[in-house]
């Protein structure tokens, strides 16, 4: 048992943190601002919350939090609030930089007055996108692959590029204030209740709206999919793991990698919708194949992904049906 706080808590793999972490007996405080739920309470949050192990803040953290109230002492900040989904880095990469630096900025300006037993800051397979295009990605992808941006002019950057930064705020903040830091990048993470613009959910809703002919951007990419209940495990064995201080570790399931077309045919076959499918081209930025490696994971924790593709779509599709 624990006292633990979880920004974003209230988005996807927030609110499966925080459910774990309550099923076993912590102490849960959850800040989010809702901008994910549209500002409410959907029924899988509600659901959460209605366990008196779990606090719900509604705090906007990209302003000073000096008027949250928090204990004066935590066991372990996870700390997920950003904006994500990749339509959006191209939508309003503006708005997705500026917001993923000032919440990683106003949460460690808060835990400046309280005692922190740890520090978890949740990153992406993202900060790897400018890797591909000077040659320097390697498939499987280790925690030693350098992180490079060619030029800050690519939309997609919105996001990776706020993320790396917030990696670095974090790991030396807790250098700093000697507070033992992990970042995590997570790779590819997937499951009900992720929001419309992830290629997995946006491709249900499509296929079951009976689009035809359906459009695929990038269908020779390929991706290695991983469900949320085993980043969310992962996530929490990082968070104990006292070897993982100042250690970058990916979080992923690198046992099956899928082009991005044979997912849609996937997908629209288990729907029972053939439809024709049409090459758009590849997002600019986008990685021609990503597929991580984990043996760093395995090495500090022991752990090792369990739910494979088609298991994990058989508890995802049915959330994302006839939206």
């Amino acid at each position: 048992m624990g006292s633990v706080l979880i920004t974003g808590g209230a988005g996807f793999i927030g609110l499966a943190l925080a459910r774990y972490c309550a099923n076993r007996g912590d102490e849960v405080i959850l800040v989010d601002n809702l901008f994910k739920n549209a500002g409410k309470h959907d029924a899988d949050l509600t659901g959460v919350l209605e366990g008196d192990r779990v606090t719900f803040l509604e705090a906007d953290m990209t302003s000073p939090m000096d008027d949250v109230p928090l204990p004066s002492r935590l066991d372990i900040v996870y700390h997920l609030a950003a904006i994500n989904g990749t339509r959006l880095f191209y939508e309003m990469p503006y708005e997705v930089a500026r917001t993923n630096l000032l919440v990683t900025l106003s949460l460690l300006q808060r835990l400046e007055t309280i005692s922190i037993g740890r520090l978890v800051y949740t990153s992406t397979s993202e900060v790897y996108s400018g890797c591909e295009q000077l040659g320097l990605l390697k498939i499987p992808t280790d925690e030693s692959v350098p992180v490079a941006f060619p030029q800050p002019t690519d939309r997609r950057y919105s996001y990776a590029t706020s993320k790396f930064a917030g990696e670095f705020l974090c790991l030396h903040w807790g250098s700093h204030r000697a507070v033992p830091t992990s970042v995590i990048r997570y790779h590819n993470v997937y499951g009900p209740r992720m929001g419309q613009k992830h290629v997995i959910p946006e491709f249900i809703v499509r296929a079951s709206s009976g689009e035809d002919p359906f459009t695929i951007y990038g269908g020779v990419e390929t991706r290695a999919f991983c469900y949320v209940d085993d980043a969310v495990e992962a996530t929490c064995l990082v968070g104990e793991c006292a070897n993982a201080d100042q250690e970058i570790v990916h979080v992923g399931n690198a046992r099956e990698e899928i082009a991005i077309r044979d997912l849609a045919q996937l997908v629209t076959t288990r729907l029972g919708k053939f439809p024709t499918f049409v090459e758009g081209g590849r997002r600019s930025s986008s990685v021609l194949r990503r597929c991580p490696d984990v043996s760093k994971l395995d090495k500090l924790t022991g752990f090792k992904a369990r739910v494979m593709l088609d298991e994990g779509l058989t508890h995802t599709i049915p959330f994302y049906a006839n939206r």
